[in-house]
């Protein structure tokens, strides 16, 4: 799912955004935080972790069907 320390942050640098009290800006961190996490939640996004891995996947399928595609060039020759 997504990273909760980029959301963390995220909200973070937003709430120092606003001059309030140090009260309010806890909440309206937690809040960021909270709707951002909701918001992004509904993406169905991918972790670049997830990403990165299906992209060796895709790219080792996309060897084998390469080599498969020589082999059968060279069959078809026989």
């Amino acid at each position: 799912m997504l990273n909760n320390e980029f959301l963390h942050k995220l909200s973070q640098k937003a709430a120092t955004l606003f001059p309030a009290a140090e009260a309010a800006r806890d909440k309206l961190q937690h809040e960021l935080h909270d709707l951002l996490q909701a918001s992004l939640g509904k993406l169905q996004l991918v972790t670049r972790e997830e990403f990165d891995a299906q992209r060796q996947i895709l790219a080792r399928a996309n060897e084998r069907v390469a080599e498969l595609e020589q082999r059968i060039a060279q069959l078809e020759k026989r």
